[in-house]
């Protein structure tokens, strides 16, 4: 009796057969590899990698040209609609002439919890009398978006706008560049404050976050 033919064979041989097999695979079984019905995928349905569609119109729109005047029109400022403050400034600025200290803070989320994050850090800075560094951003889990605060905003504009009501500094001074987002994220600080309730009031911010101000 002649042994059978795969046990002639050696563990390479079996391997490449098997690789052979499972290429040839589809050809001879093309039904598995198909849609059963429009509701029902078939049973490698997910190794189907998804077809192109519209590959004339997406060549089309990476050939077009966009004219350089359209693009200086699409991010240049908006005309003057005669919008109207809701509650005119006061006739002599209140911003003292010397700040407390510094305050840093480390924005996370959307673009939109980003803004609120900043006008909540203007507020607290001049609630504070302490001088705002330019806020950090978090890289975002989701878009894994790097942008800093200068990739989106007008750092200029921004510092000259809050210039009578908020001081405000793109950097920290060289004996404060210790105080830098590595420096709180490898342990807990005495100098960082993470329990600030959502609703806080500026009470709050007077009764906790100055002293560590005026202590360090």
């Amino acid at each position: 009796m002649k042994p059978h033919l795969l046990d002639q064979l050696n563990h390479s041989q079996r391997s490449a057969l098997a690789a052979v097999s499972v290429i040839l695979f589809p050809y001879f079984f093309p039904n598995f590899f198909q849609p059963l019905g429009r509701a029902s995928p078939s049973i490698f349905s997910e190794w189907n990698a998804p077809r192109p569609m519209h590959v004339d119109l997406l060549e089309g729109a990476l050939q077009r040209q966009i004219p350089v005047d359209l693009q200086t029109s699409l991010w240049s400022p908006l005309e003057f609609q005669g919008w109207k403050r809701c509650v005119k400034p006061p006739a002599s600025s209140s911003f003292p002439e010397k700040s407390r200290g510094y305050i840093q803070v480390f924005l996370d989320g959307g673009l939109n919890q980003q803004k609120m994050g900043i006008c909540d850090a203007v507020a607290v800075a001049k609630i504070l009398n302490v001088t705002l560094v330019l806020p950090h951003f978090e890289v975002n889990p989701v878009w894994q978006d790097s942008s800093s605060f200068a990739d989106i905003f007008d750092v200029d504009h921004f510092i000259d706008v809050l210039r009578d009501e908020v001081s405000i500094v793109k950097e920290l001074p060289s004996e404060y560049s210790w105080s830098t987002r590595q420096y709180y994220a490898t342990g807990i600080r005495d100098t960082r404050i993470k329990t600030a309730p959502v609703q806080a009031t500026a009470d709050w911010y007077i009764d906790n976050v100055l002293p560590v101000v005026q202590r360090y």
